[in-house]
């Protein structure tokens, strides 16, 4: 029988927690330093932290907002959004993240994820992918990979893009639909 786990998943964009559908209409829902301490004492085993903006805005994720969850949480932590090299995760890592996740920069350069197994250790990885349903008919494949908060299509179907994540050594995919 397989364990449940439970991994609460915090969308941050300028410093709080944000609640929405498909990124838009994103409200306002906490401080993250708040929720993961919540998380922490009512039992989550991990928590994941997606500076969700990043990317679109074309920055780093932003540590100083990593820096103050980390502080609180004492489970295992993942943070992603804006990580594109190997140096950025060395940079999460070295605050005390134990996983970084990647997504647009994954699909950009796939051999990001084999050399970041390489590096850190595929426990050490996570690969994010957003997707979406297209309408049958569409050109575009049925479930298919997004990337930049949702924002640009790649073409690339759901089920393949998991296997290359694999074939490569990405230790965890965190799925969003």
């Amino acid at each position: 029988m397989k364990t449940v786990r439970i991994i609460p998943c915090l969308d941050i964009k300028g410093g709080r927690v944000v609640k929405g559908v498909n990124f838009e209409n994103l409200r306002d829902a906490r401080d993250p330093v708040e929720a993961a301490a919540a998380y922490c004492r009512e039992g989550a085993d991990e928590l994941v932290f997606l500076d969700i903006f990043a990317t679109v805005e074309e920055r780093k994720t932003r540590l100083d907002w990593v820096r103050k969850v980390r502080d609180v949480v004492t489970i295992p932590f993942a943070v992603g959004g804006g990580i594109g090299s190997i140096e950025d995760m060395q940079a999460l890592l070295g605050i005390g993240v134990d996983k970084v996740s990647i997504n647009t920069a994954a699909v950009r350069d796939p051999e990001l994820i084999s050399r970041a197994a390489r590096e850190f250790g595929k426990d050490r990885l996570v690969v994010a992918v957003d997707a979406r349903k297209n309408p049958p008919g569409s050109d575009a494949p049925r479930l298919e990979v997004v990337v930049k908060s949702g924002n640009e299509s790649t073409g690339m179907e759901l089920v393949a893009w998991a296997r290359k994540i694999e074939a490569l050594g990405g230790g965890e995919i965190l799925l969003t639909s």
